[in-house]
């Protein structure tokens, strides 16, 4: 065990900075009603919070890969840890909403920078094994989400949100492990600019960017409307509410192993191989949870949330063989634009749901889950 974490100590180091970044960033949506009570927020204030945090550490990634191909350096994710920590926590004690919206904005810029160059660390780090690394890395993310809400609404609820500020001492330790594990003496594969003004993103790339990055934002899109509706999806199937919890909980856990033994899969079967069956598996998952009734929504749906995310790594390393030369930036358009086309997409959703009915447009959203199988049978490493 012990050779085992030296062997792979920066590993563990960087996923370790990637659950830590993604911890903050769901530290406050959770507890945004604690921040209604002292600022007096409207539910229009909140949502537009909720949203700033989630663009800014999403909409500018694939700016940000395209300079950190340029001009990346492993030190920047030890200063990503330190920002986003100081700034998250420092929330709890501002007291105006358009200050509170600033800060929210700037903390969460630091997540644009941590994925792309994050994850191109983690395949550089990967020794051939790059699905397996990468798997690792996003999993550890996954988890701190469904962490978050169990840290912020205790704390806050108990001790209020000035106690926030001391939740940036664990990431300040985490930073000190970054640096212990010399994450910062890494060298990043830098493009220089005649490379990269040889080397333009072709018509053919750029293609099959654009759908790699659809693919991506239909994972997200279908992960929000379970998030959001499946529990009231559930209780329109007939299922009590407690259980419907449970069965969400266990739904978002085995998305995150999907994630993980994705990669291993990925490494060992190939990567297109894996995003086919995963694809074909998750529509007919989903069409059962969508359209049955009883046990069957229940298996449905457990079983769906394991099996889209199955394809979430061999994406991400698809688009690396795709674009070699512009590998923070693939990463940054696949995590940043799918997240930002989700968002959008959502909003689409719930004004559909509201107008034809939810279940309805959730019977619709089956045929939205065909898209990756078929790009996942056309896609191609070159």
């Amino acid at each position: 065990m012990k050779q085992f974490f030296k062997k792979n100590l920066q590993l563990i180091a960087v996923s370790t900075g990637h659950f830590t970044n993604d911890l903050y960033m769901a530290l406050i949506p959770p507890v945004l009603f604690v921040f209604s009570s002292s600022l007096g927020l409207t539910l229009t204030q909140q949502s537009t919070i909720a949203f700033i945090i989630i663009t800014s550490g999403s909409l500018f990634q694939p700016i940000a890969g395209y300079f950190l191909d340029k001009i990346g350096k492993s030190s920047y994710l030890i200063v990503c840890i330190v920002w986003i920590s100081f700034m998250m926590c420092i929330t709890g004690i501002v007291t105006n909403y358009y200050l509170l919206l600033i800060i929210a904005g700037l903390a969460s810029f630091a997540s644009s920078i941590y994925h792309p160059l994050g994850s191109s660390i983690v395949v550089n780090l990967s020794r051939g094994s790059r699905g397996k690394s990468l798997s690792i890395f996003m999993t550890l993310g996954g988890f701190a989400y469904t962490l978050a809400p169990m840290i912020s609404i205790p704390i806050v609820s108990t001790f209020g949100l000035k106690y926030l500020v001391f939740l940036m001492i664990p990431g300040f330790f985490i930073a000190y492990f970054l640096k212990f594990a010399e994450i910062d003496k890494i060298k990043c594969r830098i493009s220089s600019d005649k490379k990269m003004e040889k080397k333009k993103v072709s018509k053919n790339e750029a293609k099959w960017l654009s759908l790699l990055v659809c693919m991506g934002a239909i994972t997200v899109i279908l992960e929000r409307i379970m998030l959001v509706f499946g529990v009231q999806i559930m209780i329109m199937k007939g299922i009590a509410i407690i259980p419907a919890g449970i069965i969400l909980s266990i739904h978002m856990f085995l998305r995150s192993m999907g994630t993980l033994s994705g990669g291993y899969l990925s490494d060992k079967f190939g990567e297109k191989r894996i995003m086919i069956i995963f694809s074909i598996l998750a529509f007919g998952f989903y069409t059962i949870a969508i359209f049955s009734k009883g046990l069957w929504v229940i298996i449905g749906i457990i079983l769906f949330g394991y099996m889209q995310n199955g394809t979430s790594t061999a994406n991400i390393t698809i688009t690396h063989h795709i674009l070699p030369d512009y590998i923070n930036l693939g990463t940054g358009a696949i995590i940043g634009f799918s997240a930002t086309l989700a968002g959008i997409l959502m909003l689409v959703f719930g004004k559909f749901s509201d107008i034809y009915g939810l279940m309805e447009v959730a019977q619709a959203i089956a045929l939205l889950c065909l898209i990756p199988v078929f790009i996942s049978l056309g896609v191609s490493k070159k």
